[in-house]
């Protein structure tokens, strides 16, 4: 047997839109309260597309932990588009 480790670097981009009116100074407490200690708006943007790009959310996703309904929220979270893969370190006999 020959197994072998690669560590590989994946770019992605994912486009996220948000209704920023929804994301309210109680939303945003009650987030942190719950989930994650973000402080703006960019951090929320940045989570999504995290989901986004892990396949977690996508444009049939009805909920989402921590926001509810997407579309209540004004969130679209688009595919993640593969701009790049790298292999990082050749592999290594195991």
């Amino acid at each position: 047997m020959s197994i072998k480790t690669f560590e590989v670097l994946v770019t992605q981009k994912v486009k996220v839109t948000v209704d920023e009116s929804k994301f309210t100074p109680e939303f945003m407490q009650e987030f942190r309260d719950n989930f994650y200690d973000f402080d703006g708006i960019t951090e929320h943007v940045e989570h999504l597309a995290q989901l986004g790009a892990r396949g977690i959310v996508d444009d049939f996703t009805t909920f989402i932990e921590g926001y509810g309904p997407p579309k209540e929220m004004g969130i679209e979270v688009g595919e993640g588009q593969v701009l790049e893969i790298e292999i990082e370190r050749e592999p290594v006999e195991a």
